[in-house]
């Protein structure tokens, strides 16, 4: 990831002061909307007491506010950002609303090489 081997070779330390940083603390920034100027609540709930385990809310009951403060990013990068992340995923979400992962870019591979093969001569 080119934004992971920036930061480490500017010797710029993570949230946590270490020298490396860990994709998913540069993906949690690209994908927080409080950088655009917005605020949001209740995307998790606690599930049962007393394990205070944590699940994600029903969508419907997640709370925006948008232009809650100063932005530090405009919103059209933001925005660009999230539809750059989206096509680049291979997170799928099945008909049941399932996450799932997409076949491997090798995969799709054989079948250009099976295409591609040239034909046996009888």
């Amino acid at each position: 990831m080119r934004i992971k081997k920036e930061l480490e070779t500017s010797r710029i330390p993570s949230p946590t002061g270490k020298r490396r940083w860990p994709v998913s603390t540069i993906d949690g920034i690209l994908s927080n909307e409080k950088y655009a100027g917005d605020s949001v609540f209740g995307r998790t709930m606690v599930a049962e007491y007393p394990g205070m385990k944590r699940v994600g809310n029903n969508p419907e009951e997640v709370k925006r506010s948008e232009n809650h403060h100063p932005p530090i990013i405009d919103r059209e990068t933001f925005d660009r950002v999230q539809e750059m992340k989206k096509s680049r995923t291979n997170i799928e979400v099945d008909e049941h609303g399932n996450k799932v992962r997409k076949s491997t870019h090798y995969s799709m591979k054989r079948i250009e090489d099976k295409e591609e093969s040239p034909t046996e001569k009888v």
